[in-house]
Order: structure tokens, then sequence, then C-alpha cells
């Protein structure tokens, strides 16, 4: 206690003196006016709300144009403007006579773009008809102010890395000047090409053409009004002293590395050739030069036979180059095959077999001999030997003639008998294979027999860099061909399921028009179809769904799938797409839309792969059978076991019964399995195409081939319905059945090749 209060004592008496000091110092007025300070006047209700000073002040927005949106960036027309993608080359000629005419035939398609500029005074008929003609007016004068301006409008100079002007009087290599191009930078100013004799001339001559780099033709666009005042006896001097000026570049004959070959026909100094003689005699001789072979242009020409002449010997001299590259390439492969895992390929550099990837696409080989070929067909085995596949054959055994009856060959001095026999095999990755006996006899009159083996590789390909753009609103047409009263009951099923597919996507505004074309079919049939036809039209008519029933006459295409397209085209015209389709068939609404995006005019005909079920008198016999079995009546049941067991004890009874009795097929939706059919790729029965292509590929059908009818009477299609499917189970083939002479089959495919 005591501590305690020793320690508090000395703190209460230090507040308590320090109160006393404040209040003995501070007024006490300060201390109470803040709780006695009366209240501020509050201002008077007048001027609070008087207005008569007010100021009103309206603040505009600045205006926008109607045609602008706000916040939207503008973007370039094209992706290759906005990233700066340009072609690699431009060639510009300057024509004045016919010779114009055979340079643009000859070195148009080796580069990637030539364009004629041709005064309009000299335009003739041949001239006019080239698609790539500008023709100018000089009012007056030179031809290059005309030009320029042109080049300016088009605006070429923005779309190119390298410009090449030349005169309709000089020769261009295209092959060599696609490889200077290729291998020199373009993002410097350099004006390229060959001088005149002349030490103090820098300028370029046209006579030996002039590449310029794009920079270069962009200063030259630019600048062109220095060109207008130009005076020179000529225009081609003229051109030559506008680029010189206005680019402010001298030209050069070498640059990194590759140097420019200008030929000079006339005078013995630069080209070495003799001035008095034309050009298309003197090929072959300087044909021996080094220096001509690798020459860029070569000038004067004087007609159009040396054009034509230079440019056969430059074909020749680039595929000579080629070969030489394929016989180094083969070498440097046949050395380090050894190295690879799967050893050589034969032939060199081609792939070695496509590995199936399972047991049921193993590729089979056709067997085939001098009269007849064993093809892979379920309805037939042998064919005679004919049309296209006599063709391959009498070709395959002429080179294996030829192999092997050389100097070097097995075959060399025996007498050749005939052809034993063959095979071939068509592979996606190699092309055509085939193994080929060849019968000979040696001098003693015994046969010998050699097998060659050759391969006929895929060559020519390319990739397809343009197709055409393709939208899923263009008008369909289904062209449904019905040939006789088996196909009344087929053609009324798939119309009501049609209807059932429309009503489910009601609503859907393109036009889809079902077109029914029959023949040999009885009145009462004819009938019962419109009457259906009627009835889909006006359940679908929310889906833009029309009808038609077109009547062939007996007069038509023996084929009714080819008379059916005929009468359905010159009906409704050529600028829609028609799909042919079996009467059979059953496909769903997301078939139609492949159909619209799969067929391109002028550019592809599309021919789905069908899923073809076995017939259901095999697949369907042991369901049938056991259904039998199982049948609640013992006394039936029992004669059924003793009906099976007499068929299978008589097979031509068994033959018999299977072809008269149909076995009725279960209502299971059908499943694409291996046990219930499979996928047909020689199966061209359905097919999608613009009518302006049918009619273009409707000459070539052979009439005399196409009398073999197609029976269809048996053909349905079913497509899988879900959302998982892959593209070759578009449409599914049930019950298929075809004539073995088919001649449609085999025709369109011939037709759209």
């Amino acid at each position: 206690m005591v501590y305690g209060a020793r320690t508090g004592v000395p703190l209460a008496l230090g507040l308590l003196f320090g109160v006393i000091i404040s209040l003995a110092i501070l007024p006490r007025e300060e201390y109470l006016s803040v709780g006695l300070c009366p209240f501020a006047e509050s201002p008077s209700l007048e001027e609070e709300e008087s207005s008569e000073h007010w100021q009103v002040i309206i603040r505009k927005k600045p205006p926008t144009s109607a045609n602008v949106q706000p916040g939207k960036v503008a973007r370039a027309r094209f992706a290759a403007t906005e990233l700066g993608t340009r072609e690699k080359l431009l060639v510009i000629i300057l024509g004045q006579s016919s010779l114009t005419v055979a340079l643009n035939a000859s070195i148009g398609r080796h580069v990637p773009r030539l364009q004629l500029f041709v005064d309009a005074s000299r335009v003739d008929a041949d001239i006019a008809s080239l698609p790539n003609l500008t023709p100018y007016r000089p009012n007056g004068q030179h031809a290059h102010v005309s030009i320029l301006s042109s080049i300016f409008n088009m605006t070429l100079h923005e779309n190119y890395d390298w410009f090449y002007v030349m005169p309709d009087t000089t020769y261009v290599n295209p092959f060599e000047l696609m490889n200077f191009v290729n291998h020199v930078n373009w993002n410097r100013r350099v004006a390229i090409g060959g001088t005149s004799n002349s030490v103090t001339d820098r300028k370029c001559t046209l006579q030996a053409g002039i590449l310029l780099s794009n920079p270069a033709m962009q200063s030259l666009i630019q600048q062109r009004h220095i060109c207008n005042s130009i005076a020179s006896n000529s225009d081609h001097a003229a051109f030559e002293m506008c680029i010189h000026h206005a680019t402010n570049l001298s030209c050069v004959s070498e640059y990194q590395g590759m140097k420019y070959n200008w030929w000079k026909v006339d005078g013995m100094g630069f080209g070495g050739a003799d001035g008095g003689m034309t050009i298309h005699d003197k090929v072959s001789w300087w044909a021996k030069s080094s220096k001509f072979n690798r020459s860029l242009s070569v000038s004067p020409l004087l007609s159009e036979a040396d054009a034509r002449a230079l440019h056969e010997h430059f074909v020749n001299v680039e595929v000579g180059k080629v070969d030489h590259e394929i016989e180094q390439l083969i070498a440097e492969i046949e050395s380090l095959s050894a190295d690879i895992p799967d050893g050589p390929t034969w032939p060199i550099g081609v792939p070695a077999y496509s590995k199936p990837p399972n047991r049921h696409q193993v590729p089979k080989w056709e067997f085939f001999t001098s009269n007849e070929i064993f093809k892979n067909d379920g309805n037939q085995n042998v064919y005679a030997l004919s049309g296209d596949d006599k063709v391959d054959v009498d070709e395959v055994l002429a080179a294996a003639r030829k192999f092997a009856e050389g100097a070097s060959g097995v075959a060399a001095g025996l007498e050749f008998v005939q052809l034993q026999d063959g095979y071939r095999m068509f592979d996606a990755m190699r092309g055509m294979d085939y193994m080929v006996d060849l019968l000979y006899r040696n001098q003693f009159g015994e046969p010998v027999v050699h097998r060659v083996h050759l391969t006929r590789s895929i060559a020519s390909t390319q990739l397809m860099h343009q197709v055409p753009y393709v939208k899923e609103d263009t008008d369909l047409t289904i062209v449904i061909p019905v040939g006789s009263n088996d196909e009344v009951g087929a053609i009324r099923r798939l119309l009501a399921r049609h209807a059932r597919l429309c009503q489910a996507s009601a609503g859907d505004s393109r036009q889809t028009r079902i077109v029914v074309a029959v023949r040999a079919v009885d009145s009462a049939a004819l009938r019962l179809i419109n009457n259906d036809l009627v009835e889909l039209r006006l359940r679908c008519r929310s889906s833009q769904t029309e009808t038609m029933l077109l009547l062939l006459k007996a007069e038509s295409h023996p084929v009714i799938a080819a008379a059916a397209l005929d009468e359905a085209v010159d009906h409704f015209g050529q600028q829609m797409i028609y799909l042919l389709l079996s009467p059979h068939a059953d496909i769903q609404r997301e078939f139609l839309d492949r159909v619209r995006i799969n067929t391109i005019k002028h550019f592809q005909v599309f021919f789905p792969m069908p899923f073809v079920e076995f017939h259901p008198q095999v697949v369907g016999l042991s369901e049938a059978v056991n259904n039998r079995m199982n049948a609640h009546n013992t006394h039936l049941q029992q004669d059924d076991v003793d009906d099976m067991q007499r068929l299978v004890g008589d097979r031509l009874s068994l033959i018999e019964t299977l072809r008269n009795n149909a076995f009725l097929r279960s209502g299971k939706q059908l499943v694409v399995h291996k046990d219930q059919g499979h996928f047909d790729r020689s199966d061209f029965s359905v097919l999608a195409l613009y009518g302006i292509d049918y009619l273009r590929a409707r000459s070539r059908l052979d009439v005399t081939r196409s009398r073999a009818s197609v029976s269809v009477a048996d053909a349905c299609f079913r497509r899988k319905a879900t959302s998982r499917e892959q593209w070759p189970s578009d449409i599914i083939c049930k019950h298929a059945q075809y004539d073995a002479t088919s001649a449609l089959q085999r025709q369109y495919p011939h037709s759209f090749k």
C-alpha cells in the first residue's frame, strides 16, 4: 500500500496543478463560446430561388459520321496486304508485234505473273484475246509515261518483290530468272541488267531486260513525274533514261553472287554469234556453249520461230538439270538405304507398301490374263479384258518385254510366246504395281517363264492452293429414278422418312426439291406416288420443300439414272446441285449439308462412299431359323426343323429356297459392323454434281456400253445418325445388288476425270 501511494500521489498532484494554471491563464469566454455561439443566419428564400443571373451552357458532342462505327478498327481488305505478303516476280512486256503472243504462250506459264502493255493502235485480234493485256494510248508522249501510270493505277508496284521489264524482241529464260530472284534479297534499291559497250554509260539497256527490286520500283513510281520531260529518239531509250534518273541507280550485272548473263545476238563481241544468221538456225550450234545455256536473256528476236526455238532449248536444258539432280538423289538414297530400318525400297525414293490398319483392309491383287481380268467384285469374278483395263495391260506388257528383252535382259535372244498371267494392285502411296509372267521359248524349244515387277508411280501431283468458296445455302434437287413396280414401295417409304426429317427441321430457308422420275410403272402406282408427293409438299411447307413427278419417255436413255438426270437438268436448269439417289435410300438431314459443301461448280463432283449391307437372306438366315425353332407351336416347330434338315441335305434346293423366299428383316437399326456389311469403294451409284458439270460430261457417256441397266431394286442406303461419325458413314447402303455389267458405275468415274 505504501508503495502504491508513493507512486500515485505525485501524478495526481501534477495533474491538479496543471488544471489550476490553465483556468487562471485562459479567458473564460474562449472556452465557452463553443457551446454558446449562435447559429449562422440562413440565406433568404428569395436569393436561393432567383434565376435571373443564371447562365445556360449547352455542351454539344463532336459530330460523327454515320458510316463510321465508333471504336471499329480499319482493317485491310486482304490479309496479304496487312501482313505485307507479296508474290515473287512480275514480268512486264512492252509489246509491239505478234512476238508478244509467242512470248506470252512460252514463258507465261513459268512465272508467277506476266503483264502485257501494248499500244492500243497496235492491238490486233490475237493480242486482244489475251487476258493479261493492258492497252494504253501514248497521247503524243513516250510509252513509259502511260505504262508507269497504269502500273500505279493497278497497284502492281505494291504486290511483288521483283519486277522484270523487257520488250517483246527479247526472250527471257524463265528458269534462270526464277533461280536468280530466289537466291537474292529484294530489300535493297537495285537495278540489274546488261549495259552497252560504252564505259561511261551507267544505264541498263532495255534490250537486255531490266530487273528492279521492290524499293527501286517504288522510287520509280513516286518520281515518275521526272520522266515526263525526257526527250529521246525511241521509246526504249526514253524508258532507260527514266529508270536511271527517277531511281538514281546505276546498272549492275552481278548482285549477291548471282550474275546476270545476257546473250546478245547482233555483233561478234558479247554473245559470240554471227548477227547475219537467224536465232532458230543457230540454237543447235549455240547449245554447245555452257555460257549460252546459262544465259538469262537473249535478244534481239526477229520472228516467232526464234522464240519457240529458244524456249524449246531452255526447257530441254532445265529437264536435263532436273534429271541430273534426280540421279544424284538416287545415288544418295542408295548410299543411305543400308542405315534405314526398313531397308531400301523399290523403286528408289518411292514409299514402301502402306500397312493396312486391320485385316479387313488388306489390299487385294487383281489377276489378269491376255483376255480376262479377275476383279475384286462381290457379285462377279471374271470380266472380259477391254476398255481402259486392256490399254493398261498392253502398256505394261510392252514395258515388261522391253525390259526383259533388252541387251542385258534376262530374255535376250529368246522367242516371246505370250503373256502367261499377271497381277496388279493399287496403293495410294506408291501407285499401281504389277507382276507379269512372260512365257518365252529358248533355242531348244523349251518353255521359259520370266517374272517382271513393274510399278506405275503416281506423278504430276500438286497441292491445290485455291479452292472455291462454298456455302450451304445452295438449292438442292434430289433426283430419284424409279424403273419398275418393285421400287414403288421403296420410294413411298423414302418419301415418308423425308417427311419426318423436314418436320424435325422446320424453319430451314434453303430450298430442297424432290423429283421422282418414273418409267415403266403402272398408272395405279403412279397415282400412289403422286399422292405421297402432294402430302410431302403440304407437310414440309415450312422447310421450303418442293416436289414433282416426272414421266420419262420410252425413247430416253437406256440407263434410267442418266435419263432422270437429263430430264431434271432440262426442266430445272443448270445452276443448281442435283443429287442422284436410289429409291431405297435412307439418309439424314446432315447428309444433305455435306452434299452442299462437297459439291463445287467446275471443280468437284461428290461421290459418297456407302456402307453396303450384306443381303438379308444371308445375314438374317440364322435369326430367321432361330425364331422358327423357338416357336410355341411344337408341331410347326417340328415341321420347320424337318424342312431345314431337308434344305441342308439338298444344296440345290437350299439355293432355290433362298432365292425365292424373302426372310423378313427385324426392325432394329442398322449397325455399321463387319458382320453386317462393308464400305464399298467401287460403288458410284450415288453422286452429286451441278447441272452444268453434268452437261459437260454427258457427251462422254458411251451409249453402246450404257445399255446394261443398273439394277437398284434391292439397294438401300442408310446413314448412321450420330454426331461422332466420320465421313465414310455418310451413306449406308443396305441390300445392294447391282448388275455385274453396270455401265453407270463404270462410266461416271471416267466422265469426271
